[in-house]
């Protein structure tokens, strides 16, 4: 079978068969997963896969997996998950009828990839712009005879944070973490997406970068006594919708994956906050 997976029909003259064993061809382990009852119900968890009667036996990795459906007794239907691995995924399906033993070899391929082709970006339910307010790092406490001047940056230390989000399992399988430069919304305004020379690494790593506000001190007058001064800042979370569309490099087919972009950005203003200690 080939590597974006798919299924398959074996059909038998005999109905008394079981599934003994599935076997990874890779060090001739057996396979372990969860198994099936025909309604649906889990029968068992993470054990090594067998099934008597009809029902269904699933074992699923990030990069690479299969069902295996019994749905009649003189058939058996083996439905392949995408293949993202390095190498060829191949297993064995061992079949026994009293001391008589049978084996289907399953062959899969890994998958040859894709080549990006465009991102899309949309306003969809809950998606926008939202602000709120987070305690910077800077506090200090004090514990004056006098009031004292302090003078400080709160916006010193401040990061953009962005990231990309799906939860279609595949999402970033098909690429490198660093490999493709996507173009990422500049501003919303008015329920309209802009966008500027701005480019982001599409992956599900967390992106950290300083921003430089070039702010002027700020001066605060601390009064006499035992107390502590904390700074607020102000956020905007954004969140916008993308639609990803990639090329199979095999078929040339299309593959469409779709999940969420995240930016905080500090908005520039600030509070200063002084509390008894």
């Amino acid at each position: 079978m080939e590597g974006e997976g798919g299924e398959s029909v074996i059909s038998f003259d005999n109905a008394d068969w079981t599934i003994a064993r599935v076997i990874n061809k890779d060090g001739n382990m057996n396979i372990y997963g969860n198994t099936y009852s025909k309604e649906g119900g889990l029968l068992t968890e993470a054990t090594s896969l067998t099934l008597n009667g009809l029902g269904s036996m699933q074992s699923v990795w990030s990069d690479k997996g299969f069902t295996i459906v019994r749905d009649t007794p003189t058939s058996l239907k083996i439905i392949l998950n995408e293949n993202m691995t390095d190498d060829d995924f191949n297993f064995v399906v061992l079949l026994q009828l009293g001391q008589e033993e049978k084996e289907i070899t399953v062959q899969q391929k890994k998958s040859e990839g894709y080549t990006f082709d465009k991102i899309e970006y949309a306003l969809n339910e809950g998606d926008g712009d939202s602000i709120y307010t987070g305690e910077s790092n800077l506090s200090h406490t004090f514990n004056l005879s006098e009031p004292s001047e302090l003078t400080m940056y709160p916006l010193i230390n401040t990061y953009r944070e962005s990231y990309f989000e799906s939860i279609q399992d595949d999402a970033f399988l098909w690429t490198n973490n660093d490999s493709v430069l996507v173009k990422t919304p500049s501003d919303i305004y008015n329920g309209t997406i802009y966008y500027a020379n701005v480019k982001s690494v599409y992956n599900d790593v967390f992106s950290r970068e300083p921003v430089d506000y070039k702010q002027m001190p700020e001066t605060v007058i601390i009064p006499a006594g035992k107390l502590k001064l904390e700074t607020e800042i102000e956020y905007r979370r954004r969140k916008v919708s993308y639609l990803l569309t990639l090329i199979n490099n095999r078929t040339k087919e299309t593959k469409t994956i779709h999940g969420k972009w995240i930016e905080i950005l500090p908005t520039g203003r600030f509070s200063t906050i002084l509390s008894n200690e």
